[in-house]
């Protein structure tokens, strides 16, 4: 009898430890997302005083053809006509002295788009105030690259980010790498604290950005530092943050 006592308060205690999981599960849930896209133009570093020639270079004179070739992009209609021959027939190249436009047949049907507000707009907003960084080589710091606003009525809520599309494993790419890698792109929320973080990129659930309790509407700045190694090649990179709304 005893045992079976013990047997039964062990059950219990299973079962109280499952619950309580269970609702530490069902504590949260996003109740919005907005996806930030910011592109990155890398530029090489200026060229050395060294290197700079000592002399003026005059390009050697092109060559008949190719001057020949560039006149006619710059003026395709210039000089003679040309002639095409089709099916034993002649067709002017450009007739009318204009050039012919292909139509579908039969007369497209015209479409509407009907533009509907974002119905979590109340809750989560993103404001860009710039959507292209310029970097140079080295670490640059980008003054409130954007705004969120967030806020729920209903209960205390939660703004996590994450590097969108990354995993736990695998190869990500520049500036936000996949874990384990160090992401090259962090943020700061100035009114909160001025360290820097290397955005997550291990996937979801993310990482913590800052908290609200019920019926708190709140605007902050994100401030973002991005390192480009010098071994990156010059030209134009992405980086896309999700930003997820927490609710209790």
């Amino acid at each position: 009898m005893r045992r079976s006592n013990i047997a039964a308060l062990v059950a219990l205690a299973v079962l109280a430890v499952l619950a309580v999981f269970s609702q530490a599960d069902a504590l949260q849930s996003v109740r919005a997302t907005k996806y930030v896209t910011i592109t990155i133009l890398v530029t090489p570093s200026p060229a050395p005083m060294g290197f700079l020639p000592n002399r003026t270079r005059h390009p050697a004179p092109l060559p008949a053809t190719d001057v020949a070739f560039a006149g006619l992009l710059d003026d395709p209609y210039s000089g003679p006509r040309q002639i095409a021959s089709a099916s034993q027939s002649a067709w002017d190249v450009a007739p009318g002295g204009g050039a012919m436009i292909a139509q579908v047949q039969p007369t497209p049907v015209p479409v509407q788009f009907v533009a509907k507000a974002d119905p979590n707009a109340q809750y989560l907003q993103v404001t860009l105030n710039t959507s292209q960084l310029n970097a140079p080589y080295g670490t640059s710091v980008y003054t409130c690259a954007f705004q969120i606003y967030t806020f729920y009525g209903l209960a205390s809520y939660a703004l996590n980010d994450y590097g969108y599309g990354t995993t736990n494993s695998g190869t990500g790419t520049f500036p936000i790498e996949n874990y384990p890698t160090t992401s090259y792109l962090s943020w700061s929320v100035p009114d909160f604290s001025s360290t820097y973080t290397a955005y997550w990129n291990s996937g979801s659930p993310g990482e913590k950005v800052w908290t609200g309790t019920e019926n708190q509407a709140q605007t902050h700045c994100v401030n973002l530092s991005l390192v480009v190694p010098n071994v990156l090649a010059p030209g134009t990179y992405t980086a896309t943050i999700q930003y997820n709304l927490l609710v209790n």
